[in-house]
């Protein structure tokens, strides 16, 4: 009998999963509050206030471009800007994660194409993230019900919370990479220099010496340029084998140079384990050559077994990890991808296309089931905003795509910590109206201070980060319009 592949039984227990989510979860069964029609009431419709649909576009085209750069949903800057444009959190969230749902349905559909998932392990990664969603949301709805001002609050501080622990992680990434672009920047010029200063310094013949020395060298060279002949005619017999191209090569998600810990991550005794290849270079053992070992020498299992684990990665710590994702996800709106792909990357050495085709296949069964069957059937989503924030962000996904072929990396890594900050600075500064809004006794004025500078902290960084990807975009078209004589000169 054939046993089924990965792929059919990720299909299968996916459709199961998203058909009996919402009847497992008991979604429809909700309480309306005693209080149903005052002001700030949790089940009315969002009125027309709110962002429109071109607002809502140039949110997604701007999270579409962010995804493009970091290989996530962009759920960091999606909650905030529609909070700031008048969007109550909790439909925020739901709205988010319904455009998460879209967007790595396709993208996971795509990396599936390419055989970039590990069914086994985005299953795993589904339960933990489906698991800590629901407690996420739990926790949401009781705030939201009890105090629908105060959940706003609640929202900002979990999202700025969460922003700041990755500016641990992107902070110092992009230092590191602008201190290795200066690096390469000062080798060359050395280089430069030590070249101009040995044309410099050759000393110069006489015009009679060197006649006669450029007599007596022409027929050494021509002597010498048959010799070089014949050896490069014998040189070309044994051509040497090119090096084997990587497996799982990606262009909008490479490589990353993973941490030191990254080999003692992967050998850790803690069972069960999945295989999943490797971006750790093997170093040899230069003490004991293979000449030098004594000849019936019985193999070491354990040193076997442990090179069966590098090549293997433990399961529990993802799966806990998603399971924090998936927390978070249900309060923040963030997909929690930007955590998951850098442990994986660069704390167990993981190969970073598979990371994020096996992370996108976990995004959009959890957020599918998330959205069936809790902010979904509770009508906790804004269905005015989520056409925008769809056509946004298909637009600013091939949009991003394309201009990072022009950006240099280190530059990249900035604008997203610039990008992060400001939002960082737009909830810490929202809290104050917020709280207002609640019924704290502050200043009206100081309140409308704060408010108005935390939207345009938030617009300029916004507008820093979408400006910058747009003119990448367009000097990308504008140098492929070149002549191809313009192109030679320029370079």
């Amino acid at each position: 009998m054939k046993k089924p592949s990965g792929r059919l039984t990720f299909l299968l227990i996916s459709a199961a999963f998203l058909l009996l989510c919402p009847l497992l979860l008991n979604a429809a069964d909700i309480k309306i509050p005693e209080y149903l029609g005052r002001a700030n009431n949790p089940y009315i419709l969002p009125d027309e206030n709110g962002p429109g649909f071109f607002q809502c576009t140039a949110i997604g085209l701007v999270t579409g471009m962010l995804s493009a750069v970091i290989g996530a949903g962009g759920g960091l800057l999606v909650v905030p800007a529609l909070m700031t444009a008048g969007v109550s959190g909790i439909y925020a969230v739901g709205s988010e994660l319904f455009r998460l749902f879209i967007f790595s349905t396709i993208q996971s559909i795509r990396m599936g194409v390419n055989r970039r998932i590990k069914y086994t392990l985005a299953l795993i990664m589904t339960v933990g993230t489906t698991l800590g969603g629901v407690a996420g949301y739990a926790l949401c709805k009781t705030i939201f019900i009890a105090d629908p001002a105060g959940h706003d609050i609640f929202i900002s501080s979990m999202i700025a919370l969460w922003l700041i622990v990755y500016t641990f992680i992107i902070i110092p990434d992009f230092r590191e990479a602008a201190g290795k672009y200066a690096l390469e920047l000062l080798r060359k010029e050395q280089e430069e220099k030590n070249e101009t200063e040995a044309v410099n310094t050759q000393p110069e013949a006489p015009a009679e010496q060197s006649k006669s020395e450029d007599k007596k060298t022409e027929g050494q060279t021509e002597a010498a340029s048959e010799d070089k002949k014949t050896e490069t005619k014998q040189e070309k017999v044994p051509e040497s084998e090119p090096e084997p191209e990587p497996q799982f090569e990606d262009e909008l998600y490479p490589d990353e140079e993973p941490w030191e810990i990254a080999s003692s991550m992967r050998s850790m005794k803690l069972p069960p384990y999945i295989k999943f290849p490797s971006t750790i270079k093997k170093e040899e053992d230069e003490l004991e050559p293979a000449e030098m070992k004594r000849d019936g020498e019985e193999p070491d299992l354990d040193k076997e077994e442990d090179q069966d684990k590098t090549e293997s990665i433990p399961i529990l710590p993802i799966f806990f990890l998603t399971v924090v994702g998936g927390f978070f996800m249900a309060m923040t709106g963030s997909g929690g991808v930007i955590l998951t792909f850098t442990v994986m990357t660069k704390g167990f050495g993981c190969v970073a296309a598979l990371v994020a085709g096996t992370d996108l296949a976990r995004l959009a069964l959890s957020t599918g089931g998330l959205s069936m069957g809790t902010y979904g059937l509770n009508g906790f989503i804004n269905i005015y905003c989520i056409t925008g924030l769809v056509f946004g962000t298909i637009s600013g996904l091939h949009l991003g795509s394309k201009a990072l072929k022009n950006i240099l990396p280190y530059r990249v890594k900035g604008l997203v910590a610039l990008l992060v900050i400001s939002v960082i600075i737009n909830r810490l500064l929202a809290i104050p109206a917020l709280l207002r809004k609640a019924g704290a006794s502050i200043d009206p004025g100081l309140v409308s201070t704060f408010d108005s500078s935390g939207a345009y902290i938030l617009l300029i960084g916004t507008g820093i980060f979408g400006c910058w990807m747009l003119f990448a975009f367009l000097s990308g078209i504008y140098k492929a319009l070149q002549p191809v004589e313009d192109k030679e000169e320029s370079k």
